[in-house]
């Protein structure tokens, strides 16, 4: 059965982020549906790239999907206050699926009151608001941590979503991208 993942797409996402974890997921077989968390289908990344999602949040946000992907980017501020974002987070957790986030999103994560007990990782400059708050905050690139999967920023995005395909699709499907790519 095809895996199906919703990534949000946020004014001041992290482009890099979003697009890799899009492309290849897809690559590997599973169905990734991108929704936008404001009103409009088009939304501007942070270096002013706008992104086309496939659907509004508020009209998906009740299908079940196997996880949920959170990118990051300087837009990530005004995802934290979006309180139909952090809900569907703690429904996700409540559910038992799996979450991920990249770069600064681990934040949310912290918002939606979902963080603490786990360790995890972030963009480096959001440590400090972990601090105490989780079980532990480490500096690996992916860290999986139960249903949790974090990582530190658009340099990890390959990495981050190749973990996420093997997690979802198996070892010899994130190999088959990887092969595909020419990643390490």
């Amino acid at each position: 059965m095809m895996k199906k993942v919703l990534l949000l797409l946020h004014p001041g996402v992290e482009e890099i982020e979003a697009v890799t974890s899009i492309d290849l997921l897809r690559r590997a077989g599973i169905e990734v549906l991108a929704a936008s968390v404001t009103s409009d289908l088009e939304v501007t990344g942070g270096r002013g790239i706008a992104l086309k999602a496939d659907a509004l949040l508020s009209e998906v946000s009740t299908q079940i999907f196997d996880m949920l992907v959170i990118p990051g980017g300087p837009g990530v501020d005004a995802l934290r206050k979006r309180p139909e974002v952090l809900e569907l987070i703690r429904r996700f957790y409540r559910e038992d699926r799996l979450i991920a986030a990249i770069c600064a999103a681990p934040l949310v994560l912290l918002d939606a009151g979902i963080a603490a007990g786990h360790t995890l990782t972030s963009f480096p400059d959001a440590e400090k608001e972990f601090q105490s708050k989780v079980k532990a905050y480490v500096s690996g690139r992916v860290v999986q941590d139960g249903k949790l999967v974090t990582s530190r920023g658009a340099g990890t995005a390959e990495e981050f979503s190749l973990a996420l395909i093997e997690i979802l699709a198996g070892p010899k499907a994130a190999e088959q991208v990887r092969e595909r790519i020419v990643a390490r």
